[in-house]
């Protein structure tokens, strides 16, 4: 009996030391599908970061946290590059290692209290992708070429040329410069979730296009075929003679104003003339006299200026009439029937359509009182407002093409033609924008003053250009990407891409990024955006 309990007593603390050593080869924290990953020899740790375990067990040991790189050591493969070939990868998300794919498994991060990217993108701090932190996993993913650091494409980023960066392998605790930045894959895990997201593709074509730039405007009448009319004296509207929206020439009456001023400037004008005749007569005679030297020289001075006044004085009255209307052969009929009346002519001065009245039979008016507007609507001005970034785009000279809001339910209103003739001089302290005048030809009169609508400025030559569906061209953190299907179902890359305006709603020109025969995602790249969005819905890849 003894015996058994000395040999009871010997086995207890070998028993309790295999419990602790279950305990430590695998810790509660790990969960049931994570794997402990490779054995290594002993003194394989890893020199050159901080850890929060200085045990002298194996560096890949789950029990030990790379503080460095903020993830358990058994899954930094930027301590341990040879991890790489024996842990699962995560090839959605940069082939960064499966265990720590936050997108995919996002109760790791708690877990394996994993430090995130600060930037809210979804990944491992030091694993992160779009921050391009990991050069082992960014050259994981396919490269669309495009500089991340300063938001172009590589091949056009002067700052890149004058400065270039290193491209392969790091050495130890070099952190490469973040200027490539390859965006994650994005996975539809089945075909019935393709099939449900209703994903569809376009061809990217080649196509005669123009640059344009739209913009707000608003039309107006042409100031230059527009006149105002006012009586020009003060008195009363005898008679009416036109209304709106007739057509009127140059000179016909518009109505008639009975004033006092007319009467005056008439009867002044027939006594100036008198005067004049009277004091001609007086020269003649006293310039015959003093010939005769029968009246001295000083007698014709005199009465030559005193011919001279009167001749001013008449030429005063013609002014005043002619300012009244008056032309020269209406002053000398005047003069001819001696007329006197009080009525006065108000007639237009251009060609047009008489487009407002104010004139009412009977009513007492002023000077400048406004009794009609005539306006020649074949041509018409467009304000159009360009915002002060684009206004280095613009020239007199360049085509415009103008189309009525809501003039159409489909959006296909008629477009109005015509060109820009003036570039604003100033920009508005409150919209940031300049005003910018086009002259639009409106031969049938369907445009009217004060219509609002869109514009579009033809800002290039019509050339070749590589288009692709509006709808397929997506925003993100202000550049434009677009998903290109990959060879394996339900995969999908983002490339980023320079778009421009073309003449036409439902395409885009592709400066950069794209060829032509190459297909894009059209229906369901919204979707495809938010997988690869900060602060992505759902998980990285949907399921």
């Amino acid at each position: 009996m003894k015996r058994t309990i000395l040999i009871v007593i010997a086995l207890a603390p070998l028993v309790a030391l295999g419990i602790i050593g279950v305990g430590l080869a695998r810790p509660s924290w790990i969960p049931h599908w994570a794997h402990l990953g490779p054995k290594h020899e002993e003194g394989d740790a890893h020199e050159g970061h901080a850890h929060g375990n200085e045990a002298s067990h194996s560096s890949t040991d789950a029990g030990l946290y790379c503080k460095e790189h903020g993830v358990p050591e058994k899954f930094c493969t930027l301590c341990h590059e040879e991890l790489i070939k024996t842990l699962p990868l995560c090839k959605q998300h940069g082939n960064i290692p499966e265990e720590i794919c936050t997108k995919c498994h996002p109760d790791v991060e708690k877990a394996y209290n994993i430090e995130m990217c600060p930037k809210g993108h979804g990944l491992p701090a030091s694993f992160c992708v779009e921050c391009g932190k990991s050069a082992t996993t960014s050259a994981a993913l396919p490269d669309d070429g495009w500089c991340g650091l300063h938001n172009k494409p590589e091949a056009l980023c002067a700052e890149c040329a004058k400065n270039p960066r290193k491209i392969g392998p790091l050495a130890a605790g070099e952190i490469p410069e973040p200027c490539r930045q390859p965006l994650p894959i994005v996975k539809l895990s089945t075909p019935k979730l393709v099939r449900q997201v209703g994903i569809q593709t376009a061809l990217v074509t080649e196509e005669v296009h123009a640059h344009r730039l739209g913009a707000n405007a608003e039309t107006a009448y042409d100031a230059n075929r527009y006149a105002e009319i006012s009586p020009r004296v003060v008195g009363f509207l005898s008679e009416i003679r036109a209304d709106l929206g007739q057509s009127v020439q140059r000179g016909d009456v518009l109505a008639v104003v009975n004033s006092a001023e007319v009467s005056a400037a008439k009867s002044q004008l027939l006594s100036a003339h008198s005067a004049v005749r009277l004091a001609q007569a007086t020269a003649d005679r006293t310039k015959s006299l003093t010939q005769s030297g029968a009246v001295p020289a000083r007698a014709e001075l005199e009465v030559m200026t005193a011919l001279n006044q009167a001749q001013a004085s008449a030429m005063d009255a013609e002014q005043k009439l002619r300012n009244l209307g008056f032309d020269n052969d209406q002053l000398a009929a005047i003069i001819k029937n001696k007329d006197t009346s009080n009525l006065l002519d108000v007639v237009a001065p251009i060609d047009g359509v008489l487009v407002l009245r104010h004139a009412v039979k009977g009513e007492a008016v002023q000077a400048t009182s406004q009794l009609f507007a005539v306006a020649d609507t074949s041509r018409m001005w467009l304000w159009i407002d360009v915002y002060e970034r684009d206004i280095a785009l613009i020239a007199p000279g360049q085509s415009v093409s103008f189309t009525i809001s809501g003039a159409d339910p489909n959006g296909q209103g008629h477009a109005f033609l015509g060109e820009v003739t003036w570039v604003g001089t100033e920009v508005s302290d409150k919209t940031r924008t300049s005003r910018i005048r086009a002259e639009l030809a409106n031969p049938n009169g369907r445009l009217r003053a004060n219509q609002f609508g869109e514009a579009d400025i033809q800002i290039g030559s019509e050339h070749k250009a590589t288009v692709v569906p509006k709808a397929a061209v997506q925003r993100k953190d202000g550049t434009d990407l677009v998903f290109l299907p990959l060879a394996q179902p339900g995969e999908y890359r983002a490339q980023r891409v320079v778009t421009k305006p073309t003449d036409r709603n439902d395409v885009v020109e592709v400066a950069w990024g794209l060829k032509p025969g190459e297909r894009v995602v059209t229906k369901g790249a919204f979707l495809l955006k938010t997988e690869i969005m900060r602060g992505a819905i759902g998980a990285g890849c949907c399921e």
